[in-house]
């Protein structure tokens, strides 16, 4: 099942994928980005607050909301593998979680 559309993605037709993509306010006056928001409507508000704080009102020239993509924390750039050990010790949490369960019903 894809991510949850907002109504903004709804009435532009923007499917699952590029709404699932995080939004921030960005600023060019001020060179401020804002933190990362799930939905455009979270950054929008962003922007709001901080044109009423830092402009009086005022809509800076060329601020913008922007997608940003999302980082694969779990890409493997680095190469990465899992090694004997790591695999071991999945192992074993698995069996003593197991175990626990077991003994939780069965007493």
């Amino acid at each position: 099942m894809g991510a949850v559309l907002g109504l903004y993605d709804l009435v532009n037709h923007r499917s699952d994928q590029e709404a699932a993509l995080p939004y921030a306010y960005n600023c060019p006056r001020c060179g401020t980005t804002s933190q990362h928001y799930t939905f455009r409507f979270g950054a929008e508000g962003h922007g709001a607050r901080h044109r009423s704080r830092r402009h009086d009102g005022d809509y800076p020239v060329g601020e913008n909301i922007q997608h940003i993509a999302w980082v694969n924390t779990f890409a493997r750039t680095s190469g990465w593998r899992p090694s004997t050990g790591d695999a071991v010790a999945a192992a074993v949490a698995g069996l003593l979680v197991l175990w626990s369960l077991r003994h939780a019903f069965t007493s």
